[in-house]
């Protein structure tokens, strides 16, 4: 994939780079080449330095994958987790973001906003044409 400039290379993305370190992770498992480790490593500083915010991290390099969402959120925990397993530290890194971010996103009583805005003060979308925040707003404003 490298060398046809498909991933790890370009702008990146955090939901494909998710993926890319459990693929990673899964084949030094299987080949139990340390190659693939280091590049798995590689990718995690790469997302935190190129999408890593003051408390979380932002789904994309591009102009327009601006916010962070819940469930992208939820796959990087699990890729530093499944990272985590075979390496010191990341799975601490994983609960300190989950520690940092939850507050955040989670509406006790009703649910998860799944966007926030970018640097997490508030629901990234209050379109009622979008169902998942439809249902959060429709949820806070019946509370007495």
């Amino acid at each position: 994939m490298r060398e046809r400039r498909i991933w790890p290379n370009g702008r990146r993305y955090l939901w494909t780079d998710a993926f890319g370190v459990v693929l990673l992770v899964s084949l030094h498992r299987a080949l139990g080449e340390d190659r693939y480790l280091e590049e798995a490593e590689w990718v995690v500083a790469e997302v935190d330095r190129v999408l890593g915010r003051r408390v979380g991290i932002r789904i994309g390099e591009a102009s327009d994958r601006d916010g962070q969402y819940f469930h992208y959120l939820a796959m990087w925990l699990f890729a530093l987790g499944r990272l985590g397993a075979i390496r010191n530290g990341y799975r601490e890194r994983a609960v300190a973001l989950a520690r940092a971010i939850h507050p955040r996103f989670v509406v006790p009583g009703v649910g998860v906003n799944w966007k926030m805005l970018e640097d997490l003060s508030g629901a990234g979308i209050r379109a009622w044409s979008d169902r998942r925040s439809m249902w959060v707003d429709v949820l806070r404003s019946e509370s007495p």
